[in-house]
């Protein structure tokens, strides 16, 4: 059993998957023609160049691996794998009315009966996991971009510091993630003044991890803050990656299909290095705990009701 952690009555309206929206999360990979955004909102355009004999146009550094398990307490080197995972469609309970909240949108009213004919439903969030050393990118295969009977949710939280991760639960993180011991000898010590007495910099060397996308770097050995979760309906146009240390739920397919994912990431066999999991566990005196609202049209299609693109939402 993982370790759990209380939770209080939330309720979290979904959002377009964008890669401004996702940003701190990791990356959206998705040809940006196919970009549900105006091109107005789509931000700078990537890079890309011809290729194929001019038959193809290939474009550049569409999302950033990254490998991190040089900080893993084994040391065990990791090595890149691909695995494919089949995901039938979740069980979503029936819409009840909630004094649930969505949590970092304010003051929404969803509990409003002007809904027209949309299907209303609620997925439970029960478990959030993270794979701390290594991003993680989910690839739909087989899925059309324009199909409206089947998406996929991608659930996403931030994490807490340390100290508030004890301080809200009463003990440590589970399987907390070691911090970088700082250099202890003489030579490193003196080696940080500046100028360095080693060499002719007059300022300290840059970060072994400022090279990285910042989605992509460490995230620390907290537990997911929940009150900031958020939830993003995908389609087959778009891939996702999961940026190192990311907090997420498991792939929730929502629809009438499974769909096949590629995933592909680096792990090194080490169970808790290369996936920790918390189960959330409803307060006592809590109506609910953290629920997705899932609404649909007579199609399948699941609406938008938070952030750009939103229908129906009343601030």
């Amino acid at each position: 059993m993982p370790p759990s952690m209380p939770c209080p009555s939330i309720r979290i309206p979904v959002e377009l998957l964008t890669q401004s929206s996702f940003s701190q999360f990791g990356t959206v990979i998705e040809n940006p023609a196919h970009s549900p955004l105006p091109p107005s909102q789509r931000g700078p355009p990537l890079e890309a160049v011809s290729a194929n004999q001019g038959s193809a146009l290939k474009i550049l550094d569409v999302t950033h691996p990254s490998n991190l398990y040089s900080l893993a307490p084994s040391k065990k080197p990791a090595k890149a794998v691909m695995n494919m995972f089949v995901c039938a469609p979740r069980d979503l309970r029936p819409h009840e009315p909630s004094d649930s909240m969505p949590s970092s949108w304010g003051d929404l009213d969803f509990d409003e009966d002007d809904y027209g004919n949309l299907d209303r439903e609620l997925f439970d969030v029960q478990i959030l996991e993270r794979h701390p050393f290594t991003t993680q990118t989910f690839i739909p295969m087989g899925l059309s971009g324009n199909e409206r009977h089947t998406q996929y949710l991608v659930i996403v939280a931030p994490t807490l510091p340390a100290s508030a991760s004890r301080r809200n639960t009463g003990r440590p993180p589970p399987y907390p993630t070691p911090e970088v011991k700082k250099p202890k000898s003489i030579k490193d010590i003196f080696a940080r003044a500046r100028p360095s007495p080693f060499t002719n910099e007059a300022a300290p060397p840059p970060s072994q991890f400022s090279r990285l996308h910042p989605s992509a770097r460490p995230k620390g050995p907290g537990l997911p803050d929940l009150k900031n979760l958020r939830a993003f309906v995908a389609t087959g146009n778009q891939a996702v990656t999961y940026g190192a240390g990311t907090w997420h739920a498991p792939m929730a397919v929502v629809g009438s299909r499974p769909i096949d994912f590629v995933v592909s990431q680096f792990a090194n066999g080490v169970g808790i290095e290369d996936c920790q999991e918390v189960e959330l566990l409803a307060d006592p005196d809590a109506e609910e705990g953290v629920v997705v609202m899932v609404d649909t049209e007579p199609s399948g299609k699941v609406q938008i009701k938070a952030g750009p693109g939103a229908v129906k939402s009343h601030l």
